[in-house]
């Protein structure tokens, strides 16, 4: 028997995806790929810097669920198409990340970046790229582990903005009523991206081919019909979040 292939996602709920130990839209598709190929999987839950610090030095050997970047494709392997550009096909879902402002401030997000921000922080989850790319962007960032920890420093205006990706967001303020005369989100994403299961490089080096077959393998599951009517039921949508 060929050894497990560890896994790692983040131990923050970022909804639907994650949800919890072992819960969530990412973690079934997971658990239903391994079904479909006959490959075990070690599922290890840390917060999301640690669990990509863990893949780059090679003790897990892929994370869940991570977007590109510049600095992630040094050290992990994204599926590629022949021509060298990423290939949607294999991405686990995309998720949209767009900024949610307090009702009283004049900060603006338009297509070309913020208006009126002036020497204020901009508040993100750790390790999450898109903090990295405001950052290089020229923008201050302050991060916060979770969701949770950026809407109670918006509420207490700690911060005047933050980032947060969209379903997460809108799922915490559903449970917290008290925010929605509060925080506003403005109306262009920040960024949207697709997420993939990005591997660490020694580990494709060595299994080139079972790492194909797993990423066409999250194509076949994203598209099956079990795992678009748990996504539409989380959801409450008629089309599928990972296909938009």
């Amino acid at each position: 028997m060929a050894a497990p292939v560890s896994l790692c996602y983040e131990d923050s709920s970022v909804y639907p995806w994650v949800t919890g130990t072992g819960q969530g839209l990412a973690l079934l598709q997971m658990q239903l790929v391994a079904k479909e190929t006959g490959i075990e999987f070690d599922f290890v839950r840390l917060p999301w810097k640690r669990c990509l610090l863990e893949v780059e030095a090679g003790r897990i050997h892929a994370a869940i669920a991570a977007s590109y970047n510049k600095e992630r494709a040094i050290w992990g392997v994204y599926p590629r198409s022949p021509d060298g550009t990423l290939q949607r096909d294999y991405r686990m879902h995309t998720d949209s990340f767009y900024v949610y402002r307090h009702a009283d401030s004049q900060i603006r997000w338009q297509t070309k970046g913020f208006q009126h921000l002036g020497n204020e922080p901009v508040g993100a989850q750790l390790g999450y790229s898109v903090g990295k790319d405001l950052e290089e962007a020229g923008y201050r960032i302050k991060y916060y582990p979770a969701s949770s920890d950026l809407l109670s420093y918006l509420e207490n205006r700690v911060l005047q903005v933050i980032v947060l990706q969209d379903h997460e967001a809108k799922r915490q303020l559903s449970h917290r009523p008290s925010l929605r005369d509060i925080v506003i989100r403005e109306a262009l994403p920040v960024k949207v991206a697709d997420q993939y299961l990005l591997f660490n490089n020694a580990f494709y080096k060595a299994n080139k081919a079972q790492v194909q077959m797993i990423w066409q393998s999250i194509e076949k599951v994203r598209k099956s019909k079990l795992y678009l009517d748990e996504e539409r039921e989380m959801l409450g949508s008629g089309t599928g979040a990972g296909d938009k």
